[in-house]
């Protein structure tokens, strides 16, 4: 899989950035080396990435990022991920504005801020996934610690938690608990050096505002201790919708090995399809499954709703799913050896769940940015069928930045954008990431969300890493 890796460039001009940045620093966007794709005569000059970066530092000495982007009329976004305050990290939510500022009309300053699991040391709460209501309401999703006051291993047991905040960045009592929807579905257990407990990744609005959460729970029986898919369905106000599978719950459990959810989308006919992956004997493979709106699983697709397929020999890890037409395209990473590097991979699979061989190179996109490790987090597919992937490329082994990649509908390098289809995002760590993405409503604009990331190497002790938002325009030459 791996070929001669590309030796990354500087682009050839920065852009100014946006005048409403909290925090003005120099950035740059790479490309590739002289071995990029020379455009054919009749092609129009590669694109370079025309970009505005919003520094939304949340803490000021501990760690916190985002992880989660969503918009809504009138091109606005919501952020979501966590803040760190005295070694407790507590769920986050900005609001920027259009013309890419904070919106100080929302939480404080523009932040809202819900603290669940409250103690020192508690660091699992974060917010990995948000969606907006109809009404404008707020609701994000994530694992938190079951048990503050536990000690041991009991202290490392997760829940997850489900939190809608008004229009203003206040909880919003008519929803759960005070605001606030709390699942408890297994008791965690110790496998080797790795505790397993409840967890949740991503949360996709339905119709009538009702809630799915993609998640996952240690599977049952005394005898194990590895993981299982756990899709619920929640109500508008954050009560279970017993309708939905058995009292609002649907697992998978693929052979005994760890199964990891990540992302759902709702087709226009109402099936709901989940991304994920499995770990089994050391080999990862990707996981779609269909459901029927009703939690039962549609067995038109793949073998009886669940297709299990090992796009590479050892690793290759599905982190989110979009729809491109009728057909589901995933982006994710994995390798083809037992070790070594990983590379940004993507795949798509016709509505039966067949593997489309005719994506790609023989069914499968590889980016590997410089033989480092790179990683996709979210995929969207633009009006145009093209696609558009975010996540971490590696320049060298301790410098990374945030990605991006786009493909033609087939699945090959966009070689309208800087030459290659790929363009990294400085940020000015050397551990920077890019993990969610959202297209603007009148799709003009794509919104993707990050950190600006230190190693443990670095000057700074205390993990400083800093959340951040980029924008930049969809206008890629066709």
């Amino acid at each position: 899989m791996k070929s001669k890796p590309e030796q990354p460039c500087l682009y050839r001009y920065l852009r100014s950035i946006l005048g409403l940045l909290l925090v003005s620093f120099s950035f740059s966007f790479t490309g590739c080396s002289g071995d990029e794709v020379s455009p054919t005569s009749n092609t129009s000059v590669p694109a370079t990435l025309n970009s505005d970066i919003l520094s939304v530092p949340l803490s000021a000495t501990e760690t916190d990022r985002f992880l989660a982007v969503t918009g809504t009329t009138g091109n606005q976004y919501y952020a979501a991920g966590f803040t760190t305050i005295a070694d407790d990290s507590q769920m986050a939510v900005a609001r920027f504005g259009v013309t890419g500022g904070l919106d100080t009309s929302f939480g404080s300053n523009g932040i809202a801020t819900v603290n669940v699991a409250v103690g020192t040391g508690k660091t699992a709460e974060l917010a990995r996934s948000i969606i907006v209501q109809s009404d404008g309401k707020i609701v994000i999703a994530g694992p938190i610690e079951h048990d503050t006051a536990a000690t041991g291993d009991g202290a490392r047991d997760t829940d997850i938690a489900v939190v809608r905040l008004e229009a203003t960045g206040q909880l919003d009592q008519t929803f759960g608990n005070k605001g606030i929807t709390r699942l408890d579905l297994s008791i965690g257990k110790v496998t080797g050096t790795a505790f397993r407990g409840d967890t949740a990744w991503g949360l996709t609005l339905l119709p009538g505002d009702e809630l799915l959460l993609i998640g996952g729970k240690v599977a049952d029986g005394a005898d194990r201790s590895d993981s299982d898919y756990a899709v619920m369905k929640l109500t508008a106000n954050g009560t279970r919708d017993n309708t939905f599978g058995t009292n609002g719950l649907v697992t998978l459990d693929i052979g005994k090995g760890n199964d990891n959810p990540r992302t759902a989308l709702v087709q226009p006919d109402g099936k709901i399809v989940v991304s994920g992956h499995t770990s089994d004997a050391g080999v990862v493979t990707t996981v779609l499954f269909r459901l029927l709106s009703d939690g039962q699983f549609d067995t038109g697709f793949g073998r009886d709703g669940v297709v299990n397929v090992a796009l590479l020999p050892f690793v290759a890890e599905a982190y989110d799913v979009a729809l491109q037409g009728t057909n589901l395209v995933i982006a994710g990473y994995g390798r083809d050896t037992s070790g070594g590097t990983v590379d940004i991979i993507s795949a798509r699979f016709l509505s039966d769940g067949t593997w489309d061989k005719s994506y790609g190179d023989g069914g499968l996109t590889t980016i590997d940015v410089a033989g480092q490790d790179d990683r996709s987090r979210t995929v969207r597919v633009l009006p145009d069928q093209r696609v558009l992937i975010v996540g971490q490329g590696k320049q060298t082994a301790t410098t990374q930045d945030g990605v991006v990649v786009l493909l033609t509908p087939s699945g090959q390098r966009e070689t309208k954008l800087n030459g290659n289809g790929l363009a990294l995002i400085d940020f000015g760590g050397s551990n920077d990431a890019l993990f969610g993405l959202a297209l603007s409503p009148d799709l003009i604009n794509a919104v993707a969300v990050g950190w600006e990331g230190v190693n443990a190497t670095d000057s700074n002790p205390t993990n400083n890493d800093d959340a951040r938002v980029v924008r930049f325009t969809l206008s890629f030459p066709s």
